[in-house]
């Protein structure tokens, strides 16, 4: 796909969008000045506009022809990393039978488990991850313990839960299935079960676990079931499947369609263009650019 049919970006994210470099493998090119711009070493930040070639060791970069996205259904135990330091289990493994050039969108902690997309679409990629596009997200919460339907608990997690990282809330949340406790003799206490379906559209640092604990909520396990329209159905744990044609345009859909993201893309290059004027170094070529888009 010629990138002069594309709107201007940052040199990490075209290079992304055109190798199969790792972020690491592509700061080491950078560094080693086998990436140039017109002829020029640049800056992993430096804006690309579509008249200018970019060559990655001579070789001249185009975006691919056909972006792939894969549904991949995480197991507890794995860390959502691509190369783990402590030697646990990572995502380098399912990676490997992927079709090159995916990365991940996004993380799951390394005990929760459920639906994780990877793509070579970095547009998509970074469109799921803004709040900004209000993609639904659906997690199941198992709770050690039987909760009544007007538990205040329930009321605080849509209202707002005080955290280290600020009031963090959920869209929505409802009762799944329940069990109440049961009298045991010895060992631990049986509180019961719950299940709750919450929904968020943005994902913070583990912010469902900090707010089940500022809830005090007794969170025993935690599963993303859905993302937007992308749900992981009868897929089972550690397995993955690409998604059809189909699937991906609902997922555009579910983000604004690409029509809407595209300009939404515009107005932050514009917001770029002032501030870099206000500052005193004016981005000429993004000045031009922009009036003539």
């Amino acid at each position: 796909m010629a990138f002069a049919d594309q709107l201007p970006r940052r040199l990490e994210k075209l290079v992304r969008d055109s190798t199969a470099l790792s972020r690491q493998e592509l700061r080491e090119a950078i560094e080693e000045g086998r990436v140039r711009v017109d002829g020029e070493p640049a800056a992993l930040d430096a804006l690309v506009f579509g008249d200018e070639d970019v060559r990655l060791d001579g070789r001249s970069l185009e975006l691919r022809e056909h972006q792939r996205t894969v549904l991949f259904h995480k197991p507890a135990g794995m860390t959502a990393s691509l190369a783990d330091t402590h030697g646990r289990t990572d995502l380098s493994e399912p990676l490997e039978g992927m079709p090159e050039g995916c990365a991940p969108v996004g993380r799951l902690d390394r005990e929760t488990t459920g639906a994780l997309l990877f793509t070579t679409d970095g547009d998509l990629l970074n469109a799921v991850l803004r709040p900004m596009h209000h993609v639904a997200k659906i997690y199941r919460l198992t709770l050690s313990e039987w909760l009544a339907e007007d538990d205040p608990r329930l009321r605080q997690l849509v209202d707002g839960v005080p955290t280290a990282l600020g009031s963090l809330r959920a869209d929505d949340v409802r009762i799944g299935t329940r069990r109440a406790g049961r009298v045991v003799e010895d060992g631990a206490p049986d509180r019961g079960e719950t299940e709750l379906w919450l929904t968020l559209h943005e994902g913070k640092n583990r912010q469902i676990r900090r707010m089940c604990r500022g809830a005090r909520l007794r969170l025993e396990h935690l599963h993303r079931a859905s993302i937007g329209p992308i749900a992981l159905g009868d897929l089972g744990e550690g397995a993955w499947r690409e998604l059809g044609a189909s699937e991906v345009d609902a997922l555009w859909d579910a983000l604004g369609g690409r029509a809407h993201v595209n300009q939404l893309r515009r107005d932050a290059l514009a917001r770029q263009a002032r501030q870099a004027r206000e500052q005193g170094s004016p981005h000429l070529k993004l000045e031009r650019w922009l009036g003539q888009a």
